[in-house]
């Protein structure tokens, strides 16, 4: 069997930097409030109205299991705003660019978490109320991973009581989220909500049909490429 390894690497990267820079001025809560033409709407023109609205130079972005491509491109992404980079993940290996330590760690340090670690029997709901309760209630929460690694009815009890500050999610445990899934309603909060977006840049589509023509092709000359022994 043949795989696509790393077509997306950068769209997702750039998805996890796109809920970062909307979560810290509160983008979505700031274009919401302008909805419609009443004198309330008038009124909350060039006004914070106590949203959160901060920079990211000097503030900790933590990436769980941030050792992979799309992990390494986020960290990368990150330094050039002048974040801080924290990584956890098996190997304690050093990283450059970033600082290895342990997931409690990160969860207590970090003004946004990442998750960038595959789903398995061993990352399946493995972050829920534990982790919530270690990270900073100024926090976010950012998952552009698999939604199964997250639970998915605690992080939305950490939204909804104020436990964690926000969220951005393009992954969600049933995609699309049954109609009366606690999401869409957070989403009028403090959850940025998105349908599995971050790997279909017009890019990434393309450079994936590129490698499976090259694939297919690479399979009939007798010289497989991106083979996965399973």
């Amino acid at each position: 069997a043949c795989n696509v390894p790393e077509y997306s690497t950068d769209a997702v990267a750039s998805m996890v930097m796109t809920f970062v820079l909307s979560l810290s001025c509160s983008l979505i809560q700031q274009q919401r409030k302008l909805w419609g033409r009443g004198s309330e709407n008038r009124e909350a023109w060039a006004t914070l109205q106590g949203l959160r609205h901060f920079e990211l130079a000097g503030k900790t972005m933590g990436l769980i299991g941030g050792r992979g491509a799309i992990g390494s491109k986020v960290g990368e992404m990150a330094r050039v705003f002048g974040m801080k980079v924290l990584i956890s993940s098996r190997s304690d290996r050093p990283c450059p660019g970033a600082e290895v330590v342990s997931l409690d760690d990160l969860l207590e340090r970090s003004d946004f978490v990442s998750v960038h670690c595959p789903l398995n029997h061993e990352t399946r709901s493995s972050l829920g109320t534990k982790a919530f309760e270690r990270m900073k209630r100024s926090a976010y929460f950012i998952n552009t991973a698999r939604g199964g690694i997250v639970c998915e009815e605690e992080l939305c009890e950490a939204l909804d009581s104020g436990l964690i500050a926000g969220a951005g999610l393009d992954v969600q445990v049933d995609e699309p989220p049954a109609e009366s899934s606690r999401l869409y309603d957070l989403a009028q909060k403090n959850l940025i909500l998105t349908p599995h977006i971050g790997w279909q840049r017009r890019e990434s589509r393309q450079r994936l049909l590129d490698s499976v023509a090259r694939n297919i092709e690479g399979y009939f000359r007798g010289d497989p490429q991106n083979v996965v022994n399973w």
